[in-house]
């Protein structure tokens, strides 16, 4: 075993990940701001009506 795997290798016999490169933890960012803008969009949507939610 390299130096490399037995560095990222534990005793129970797991290994870590390897850390995210800096892309993509970039990539992950704009992922979740696009999901965290369409979900206030749809619920602007719902509380302006112009999409029925609940009906109660």
């Amino acid at each position: 075993m390299d130096d490399e795997q037995e560095r990222l290798a534990r005793p129970d016999g797991h290994r870590y990940d390897a850390p995210e490169s800096p892309e993509e933890r970039s990539s992950k960012g704009w992922t979740y701001g696009v999901l965290a803008l369409l979900v206030v969009l749809l619920m602007l949507l719902l509380v302006t009506g112009k999409v029925p939610g609940l009906q109660g």
